[in-house]
């Protein structure tokens, strides 16, 4: 799985955890409200590099009402790594000629 696989389906998880959650509570929201709760999840991405080297991405976000039963666990939590050393790491400019196909000679 790439980032955007990981990144859907910690939205997947939420999103379902946010509907399960609103009705266990008896609390219906508006299509303004699920619209604006979906654009919010992009904001709960962290990325963390670790002593060892690693990159930590961790998506948490919790519900938007104080009745949640699941408030001690902070709503839903998805966390991945990756080992930095297998990471080729280039310049915005660099990477984006060569997905051109240009050559350094260019």
């Amino acid at each position: 799985m790439n980032y955007f696989d990981h990144y859907h389906k910690a939205q997947e998880i939420w999103l379902k955890h946010l509907v399960d959650c609103a009705h266990e509570n008896d609390i219906y929201f508006s299509q303004t409200e699920w619209t604006a709760a979906k654009e919010s999840f992009e904001y709960s991405e962290q990325i963390k590099i670790l002593e060892d080297g690693s990159i930590k991405i961790k998506w948490e976000n919790g519900c938007w009402w104080a009745d949640c039963k699941h408030a001690a666990f902070h709503g839903q939590y998805y966390c991945i790594l990756a080992a930095v050393d297998k990471v080729a790491w280039e310049f915005p400019y660099d990477l984006a000629k060569r997905k051109r196909g240009e050559s350094e000679q260019e």
